[in-house]
């Protein structure tokens, strides 16, 4: 296993030593450091800017030739880590503990080892890989902010207090379609300067309050008003592929929620996000657009589309049918 010991007395000194690890070059450019890991170890970029404000932004993108540990040693930074696993995998450990935290796709972790305990993430040979996380200086953050810390929301209060590292913090979950947005955003930006340094930071902050507001639902145990995670959006998919496969005998919304593994309002939430509609108007829309195929290149009549659409309703059918393509089924059918 390759490993890289990083000695951080600065937030800014991440880049640097992993530059001097890998015996290669960095750059610097309005505040953002950035590296190409050389070929002999991999390929891909790492990149990271930090904000006066304690909060700093970091990209892992690429693939390891060998095993990759980044061991952070102990060090004065009071360093709270907000991480997400976008692809591949990763495994984290505290310390010397025996104990290896795998964090697969679709998932985050807040993180924070106690004082003089080092922490590791450990990234697998030959697999493709992008982690974001953020990085807060909790000493820095708390000096710039304009209220007493104690005026926060209990459940963020023990995050962002202890910045003498009293307290190991570990917390797992998967994180949301809005975050993951976020990150897309964050990977394709392609300005340059201070418009770039101004982007990043507004999202970066951006990104933090919807993991608050993820970490706070997930304390509190609050079902309600549930935020989709990204991890959902393979149960939309494969509830796609189930409509798609089963018009004939398509069952109700929670019997195929059911049959993709998601809660019925996790299943309407994701159609809203992606589809912009209901489950019900995904599906009327999926039926239509068939039985227009079916009436103009399949030669079908009105009754064998009905049929095989699982219509029990041929008056139904034809209303909603002209009130998408304004003619017929029957007109179609005859032309």
């Amino acid at each position: 296993m390759n490993t890289c010991t990083l000695n951080l007395d600065h937030v800014d000194d991440l880049i640097p030593q992993l530059a001097t690890h890998f015996n290669t070059e960095y750059k610097e450019n309005f505040g953002e450091f950035s590296l190409k890991i050389p070929d002999r170890f991999g390929e891909g970029k790492m990149w990271g800017i930090n904000f006066p404000n304690g909060v700093g932004l970091h990209f892992i993108k690429g693939e390891f030739y060998e095993d990759f540990n980044l061991y952070f040693s102990s060090d004065s930074i009071s360093s709270l880590r907000f991480v997400y696993c976008v692809k591949g995998c990763l495994e984290h450990v505290f310390g010397d503990d025996e104990e290896v935290n795998d964090v697969k796709r679709y998932q985050h972790i807040i993180t924070a080892p106690k004082y003089s305990e080092s922490e590791s993430f450990r990234f697998k040979e030959h697999t493709e890989t992008l982690i974001c996380y953020l990085e807060i200086d909790r000493e820095r953050f708390q000096q710039q902010l304009s209220y007493d810390l104690t005026k926060i929301d209990a459940a963020f209060y023990s995050l962002f207090a202890d910045i003498n590292n009293l307290t190991r913090i570990w917390h797992k979950g998967y994180y949301s379609l809005e975050i993951s947005d976020i990150i897309a955003q964050l990977d394709t930006y392609e300005q340059q300067g201070l418009i770039r340094t101004n982007f990043l930071g507004a999202k970066a902050l951006e990104v933090m309050s919807a993991m608050l507001a993820l970490y706070r639902q997930d304390a509190s145990g609050i079902s309600k008003k549930p935020i989709l995670r990204e991890h959902d959006m393979e149960a939309i998919v494969k509830a796609v592929a189930h409509i798609e496969e089963n018009l004939h005998s398509l069952g109700t919304i929670p019997e195929i929620a059911e049959a993709v593994g998601l809660e019925p309002y996790r299943l309407q939430q994701g159609f809203k996000k992606v589809y912009h509609m209901t489950v019900n108007d995904f599906i009327k829309d999926h039926r239509l657009k068939c039985a227009l195929k079916m009436l103009t290149t399949e030669n079908k009549n009105v009754s064998e589309v009905v049929y095989e659409l699982g219509l029990s309703s041929r008056s139904y059918f034809s209303k909603i049918f002209k009130e998408k393509y304004g003619i017929s089924p029957k007109e179609i059918s005859k032309r």
